[in-house]
């Protein structure tokens, strides 16, 4: 053979290959068991759902429909697992990410920055082929999306339930498990399994009105869920076959506390039905309006009260928010979970805090947190807080008292 006739076969087959990896689908990833699965592990978090690449177009001057503007194209971290994950790291405590991203400049980046965080990579699996999930988004001259596309199926297709189980011992030892809906049907109610053989309270963060509906098969799971208010009605709706809630965006109101009343009234019955289907947290975020906290009274969300510990920033936020909420105003909320030793209202207020935070920087989630002013923030969310009744039936006012369901406002 001459090095012609080699060099025309090595073409024809590198064409031939690139035609064959196009056509067939993509072999999932051999799995090898973990080494750091071997030995028993720290508890952690555990948190399972997507990176992503977000791509943020901002223009200088009003868009115009078929051609470009002048403006900025910035490249930032983001997903909503990663960017939780990130979160609580920044916050002082180090979590255990298990997600995807792709071989490629994406993927490097997300996992170059993972790195530099000294955030462990050993639940991040890095495939050949796939492309890294990405989300564009256009925003207006004040910042208001006005439109983004989301890339996200290799989340779904290759966080298999064979990958999550590698990490069982992670899932089994941790205090919490946090949930993304981008993941499958079977990857959630895989990884939710797990996590109750060992009585591990679970996390659910629905992402978004399409996917919350991913709830109806490990609703029975759920200790904690997030939603907004369009997917609390949807996941209602995915979990009731005979019955349909719904949600009708309210006009204008006159003022805070009229949106509010009206929010209420309009929730409650997707609320209360949740929490009878037994969910035993919901936090429903209204945005500019605040966050409703409903559970039913003297319930225990941690099993294992030894798995919570408090770690250094939590500690000077407890120091400074200690005295700061009156202890008999939500009955008898225990003093337990996501930031050890704050109860679930000073838990939200600093969920808030940190959400303004993060809405002020330029990336998804700021370089540092300040303790000061993430507990004077918080401190002004619990002096507005304000409680409510959740209705005994879907068919009562929801100003009804009841002894069965609290709902809380934090503004």
């Amino acid at each position: 053979m001459t090095m012609a006739e080699a060099s025309s076969n090595s073409s024809a087959l590198r064409r031939m290959d690139s035609v064959r990896r196009h056509l067939l689908p993509a072999l999932l990833p051999v799995l090898y068991q973990n080494p750091s699965s071997a030995a028993r592990v720290e508890p952690s978090p555990v948190i399972i759902g997507g990176m992503v690449l977000d791509i943020h177009a901002k223009p200088s001057m009003q868009p115009q429909p078929g051609t470009t503007v002048p403006g900025t194209v910035k490249y930032i971290s983001g997903g909503v697992a990663r960017n939780i994950a990130e979160c609580i790291c920044k916050l002082g405590t180090r979590p255990f990410m298990i997600s995807v991203v792709g071989n490629d400049v994406a993927g490097d980046f997300l996992l170059k920055y993972w790195r530099s965080a000294r955030m462990c990579t050993d639940g991040i699996l890095q495939v050949n082929d796939i492309t890294t999930p990405i989300v564009s988004n256009v925003f207006d001259g004040s910042g208001e999306l006005i439109a983004g596309v989301a890339s996200v199926g290799a989340v779904e297709n290759f966080l298999s339930p064979s990958w999550i189980n590698q990490f069982r011992l992670h899932i089994s030892n941790a205090p919490l498990l946090m949930l993304d809906a981008n993941l499958s049907p079977r990857s959630l109610e895989g990884a939710c399994k797990i996590a109750c053989e060992s009585g591990v309270p679970v996390f659910f963060e629905p992402v978004s009105v399409v996917k919350s509906s991913r709830i109806a098969s490990i609703a029975k799971y759920i200790t904690y869920t997030s939603p907004n208010e369009i997917e609390l009605v949807a996941m209602a709706n995915a979990l009731s076959p005979s019955q349909k809630y719904n949600f009708v965006k309210m006009e204008q109101c006159k003022n805070k506390a009229e949106a509010v009343e009206y929010l209420f009234e309009m929730l409650s019955p997707s609320m209360f039905f949740l929490l009878e289907k037994g969910i035993q947290l919901l936090l429903v975020t209204l945005g500019s309006n605040g966050v409703f906290i409903c559970c039913k009274e003297c319930t225990s969300f941690m099993k294992d009260q030894q798995k919570s510990e408090i770690m250094p920033f939590s500690t000077q936020l407890l120091e400074k928010l200690e005295g700061w909420f009156p202890s008999n105003m939500i009955g008898n909320l225990p003093r337990e979970a996501l930031c050890g030793g704050l109860d679930i209202m000073q838990c939200v207020a600093i969920g808030i805090a940190v959400a303004k935070a993060s809405v002020e920087s330029e990336a998804n989630i700021p370089d540092k947190f300040c303790a000061a002013s993430i507990a004077d923030d918080a401190k002004r969310t619990l002096l507005s807080a304000k409680r409510m009744w959740l209705s005994n039936s879907p068919s009562v006012p929801a100003t009804i008292t009841s002894p069965d369901a609290t709902g809380t406002l934090k503004t």
